[in-house]
């Protein structure tokens, strides 16, 4: 992906923003955690200005922007969606999502084999997803799936996987600078469309649930 590329992540805790050139990382920055609701959503856009100065790089230069897709926290991940959406319209430029399970799986550090990327999804569950590491490449198997904690680490047994999140066997959290490699692929699934696309949440949100379980019917929008 030639050009400014500004990539944000958001689904857990701590966000981070990067911004790349032809390919090639440029600066990069993590921001304010708040808790297991996701990142502070108030943190984005000081985040943004502050990586895009470090890189010496005018918004306006932007040339694309890459947003984690989720799943993770419902308000922080929305809230990158509508700053990223809002950005590419302005700017007239390409909007493309990459899941954040995917961004975990290519952040860690681990030995070649197969892999379970886990984000706390709430409730004693995890949001997941395997995939397979072999030398420098990291491809998904399957779908996104949710499972509770004792039902992944049996998972992971039966599998031989490593179990890859916050506070598993690799610790670690999904960054947007791990798009760097792989941004020609990123760039090959194409942009997604401005007006219909949403990130994946996983989960709806609590206020939606707690909606529907007192009027007893689903909310449509």
């Amino acid at each position: 992906m030639r050009g400014r590329v500004l990539v944000l992540e958001t689904s857990t805790e701590t966000g981070s923003v990067a911004i790349t050139r032809d390919g090639v990382l440029v600066n990069e920055l993590s921001f304010a955690s708040r808790d297991a609701t996701g990142a502070r959503t108030e943190a984005l856009a000081p985040a943004v200005v502050q990586c895009l100065g470090g890189a010496t790089t005018p918004l306006r230069e932007v040339s694309a922007v890459v947003c984690g897709a989720g799943p993770g926290g419902f308000t922080s991940l929305r809230s990158a969606a509508a700053f990223a959406k809002g950005i590419c319209s302005a700017l007239s430029i390409p909007l493309y999502a990459v899941s954040s399970l995917e961004l975990l799986a290519w952040s860690a550090v681990t030995s070649d084999g197969y892999l379970i990327a886990a984000l706390h999804a709430g409730r004693g569950e995890w949001f997941c997803q395997d995939a397979n590491r072999d030398g420098d490449r990291t491809e998904l198997v399957g779908v996104t799936y949710l499972m509770g904690d004792d039902e992944l680490h049996a998972r992971a047994v039966r599998m031989h996987a490593q179990l890859i999140g916050p506070g598993l066997d690799v610790d670690a959290r999904p960054l947007a600078r791990a798009v760097v490699p792989r941004l020609s692929d990123i760039e090959a699934r194409g942009a997604v469309d401005l007006d219909s696309w949403e990130p994946t949440y996983g989960r709806l949100a609590e206020a939606q649930v707690k909606w529907e379980a007192a009027h007893g019917r689903p909310l449509t929008t």
